[in-house]
């Protein structure tokens, strides 16, 4: 009984054994499972670097220069100098010798009214004047002997007072018909329509052939050798512009850029704005600029010099701060910036159309990512894509190609 007892409690003991052996052995496979790898194998786990490729006109190296602060301005060109030309007598119009778009120069004539009827009306006032003129010499040789036989005592001086008198109408009736034969020589003048000015005639208002009476217009004639615009300010910068001050101008159709100054300043606000009007003049030498175009202007307020500026797509805003993509040694990485002034109309090196100074985190020779690609990767690599092929000669597309296809683009891929 005891020998049975003994040979049960050993098998006991090494089923136990038996077991202890398999649980170990299953705990060291788990363990080595989840167990840190070599260096190696975590390296070969990682994802290699990304890298982007960049146009050349992407990326911006930067150089000192200035900036300033401007206010925007836009308006439509109007001529400092323009008039009517108005009739001054009424007639039927016989001649209109200039159209729109004819140049003009002060005292040509554009115009004729037909003048038979102030050459009768000059006519007769001649007549008259020679009649009054006869009456005066009459009258003075009168009034001459009548002195004679006042100083003999043959007349009284009541009869002397009298020719004198006589002699003075005359002399007033001739000096009135001086002033009426004036006046017909100045009408008969008047029927040739002169230009008041030197310009281009803008509108025609009158044919030939129709009647016109004093103050109907004729024509119109403006001078585009001066030309201004009226562009409103808001009130809280008004402080700032001066009389004087120089404004770059780009007006449409044309592309070089005008330069003009504030020449006057309105004294008080427009209603419902709240804006001053401020009026530029801009001197001008260009066949193209023309009445009533748009122009868009930069008044500069402040300026700086010797400052970093980048172009306002570079500058990002994210969490309250403003960052730059910078390049270093061919890497990309996030830089803060802290802004200055802005200048929304000046161009960037770049082309592109807005800069923004920065007064920390950048320094001349820094080459940062000068477009807004989108959100980049920090620590990815910098490549400079091929500068495009010069396209060939047209051959219809190609096959399998897309209407339309055009060249990559240059963002990062």
């Amino acid at each position: 009984m005891s020998r049975a007892r003994s040979v049960a409690l050993l098998l006991t003991v090494l089923a136990l054994g038996l077991a202890a052996g398999w649980w170990a052995g299953r705990r060291d496979d788990g363990g080595q499972a989840g167990a840190p790898q070599p260096p190696a194998a975590t390296a070969q786990a990682e994802a290699p670097p990304s890298v982007l490729e960049f146009a050349a006109s992407d990326l911006l190296t930067l150089a000192a220069g200035p900036i300033a602060r401007t206010i925007p301005l836009t308006g439509t060109l109007r001529p400092s100098n323009q008039t009517l030309v108005r009739a001054k007598v009424s007639g039927e119009l016989v001649e209109v010798a200039v159209r729109e778009g004819t140049p003009v120069r002060a005292g040509q004539r554009i115009a004729r009214i037909d003048p038979t009827e102030f050459e009768a009306r000059v006519r007769e006032r001649e007549a008259q004047r020679r009649s009054a003129e006869a009456q005066v010499e009459q009258s003075r040789r009168t009034r001459d002997n009548n002195r004679a036989l006042l100083d003999k005592g043959f007349i009284s001086q009541n009869a002397f007072d009298n020719a004198e008198s006589g002699y003075q109408v005359t002399v007033a009736n001739r000096d009135a018909a001086t002033a009426q034969l004036a006046q017909a020589r100045k009408a008969l003048a008047d029927t040739s329509v002169l230009a008041p000015m030197t310009g281009m005639v803008a509108e025609r208002f009158a044919q030939v052939g129709e009647k016109v009476s004093p103050d109907s217009r004729i024509l119109s004639i403006v001078d585009l050798s001066r030309m201004e615009i009226e562009a409103p300010v808001p009130a809280s910068e008004i402080g700032s512009v001066r009389i004087g001050q120089p404004v770059t101008l780009r007006i449409e159709g044309v592309d070089a850029p005008q330069t003009g100054e504030v020449v006057r300043i309105n004294p008080a606000t427009a209603a419902g704005t709240r804006s001053v009007p401020v009026y530029i003049g801009l001197d001008n030498r260009d066949p193209r600029i023309r009445a009533g175009l748009f122009a868009q202007g930069a008044l500069a307020v402040e300026r700086r010099e010797g400052v970093i500026a980048v172009p306002a797509a570079a500058v990002r805003d994210a969490a309250g701060r403003s960052f730059v993509y910078r390049v270093v040694e061919g890497v990309i990485e996030e830089r803060t910036v802290r802004p200055g002034l802005r200048d929304p109309a000046a161009r960037a090196a770049n082309g592109s159309t807005g800069v923004i100074e920065v007064l920390e985190g950048l320094a001349a020779g820094d080459t940062i990512v000068g477009v807004n690609l989108g959100p980049l990767r920090p620590g990815s690599r910098v490549k400079l894509g091929a500068a495009p092929a010069a396209p060939a000669a047209p051959a219809g597309p190609a096959a399998g190609a897309a209407p339309g296809a055009g060249p990559a683009a240059s963002a990062p891929r």
